[in-house]
């Protein structure tokens, strides 16, 4: 599983800091086991740093109905803790009660070099390449992305990420696109592939200024310093059109935000969307119609991927 019992982004926060060993905050929620790493997905997204799931079954031992997931952070209030605690509880994700442990603050156990051996070189689709600044594995015929595991959502390894990296190099290999906008950029890694895979303007927006600056750093990273347009403007004050657009967010956003994304789709552009549960799939299609129509579904791993068109 991309997120459970995976601790990068944690100690890609720790491998910043000073030689003093660092803390963290730990809260635990009680969850279905069946998703689990859709719910480390969303505590992902909300400012988790990493997640792993507690006292996992032991091979040939038959599953539990719940686990307790452990999500990590820098830094988390009680409100905060409360707030993630109601999300997950909207979005169906809490078992029983949900109940948990509030925020709790520990020392670093010893990840912040023991992190780097879960990140190898990962072949996405036919042509993307995703390594780790500390091995810059190249293979012939594919285009290598540099990306630097931080608190910005998307290093490739979840199913959301690379559903949208897998239909954008569909799409980049079908038609040409003159102008792209990457909303809830994170990381920074869709809007570099699609430079990558040949556009040459692109606007890649988020809210959280620490994402951009991942983002920023993975842009120096590949050497693509000024090319793409990184902002921290709401999806709602953008004023432009483009005829590609992607947003790997969750469903739930992307049923808010859709009238704005409806807005900024050119005549004849695209739209892709991902961050999407299986179950979300038709609600989130519902609230782009009748202006766009959906044309092609990739699911992987309980998540959808959706490319639209008007």
């Amino acid at each position: 599983m991309p997120y459970l019992g995976q601790e990068a982004g944690l100690a890609a926060f720790m491998n910043r800091r000073s030689a003093k060993a660092p803390s963290y905050i730990k809260v635990t929620f009680d969850t279905p086991a069946a998703l689990a790493d859709e719910a480390a997905g969303l505590l992902v997204s909300r400012g988790a740093l990493g997640c792993a799931v507690e006292k996992m079954r032991r091979p040939g031992a038959r599953p539990g109905k719940s686990v307790t997931l452990c999500a990590y952070f820098h830094r988390l209030s009680a409100s905060g803790y409360r707030a993630l605690h109601a999300a997950l509880a909207r979005a169906g994700m809490l078992a029983r009660d949900g109940a948990g442990a509030g925020p709790q603050r520990l020392v670093d156990p010893g990840w912040a070099s023991a992190w780097k051996e879960r990140f190898e070189p990962l072949k996405v689709g036919r042509r993307i390449l995703i390594v780790p600044p500390w091995n810059r594995a190249e293979t012939p015929g594919r285009i290598s992305l540099v990306i630097e595991p931080g608190q910005g959502f998307g290093t490739g390894h979840h199913p959301t990420t690379r559903g949208a990296l897998r239909v954008l190099e569909e799409l980049c290999a079908r038609r040409e696109f003159r102008r792209a906008l990457d909303v809830g950029t994170g990381s920074g890694i869709l809007a570099l592939a699609m430079y990558r895979m040949g556009i040459r303007s692109i606007r890649a927006v988020d809210v959280d200024r620490t994402a951009l600056d991942n983002a920023r750093e993975n842009a120096r990273l590949n050497r693509l310093e000024g090319r793409v347009h990184f902002s921290a403007t709401p999806v709602s004050r953008l004023k432009s059109r483009f005829d590609l657009v992607v947003a790997n967010i969750l469903g739930s956003t992307l049923i808010e935000i859709a009238p704005a994304l409806k807005r900024l789709v050119a005549e004849d552009g695209c739209l892709v969307l991902g961050g999407i549960l299986n179950r979300e799939a038709d609600s989130v299609a519902t609230a782009y119609a009748p202006e766009l129509r959906v044309v092609k579904r990739r699911t992987e791993r309980g998540w959808t991927t959706t490319v639209l068109e008007r």
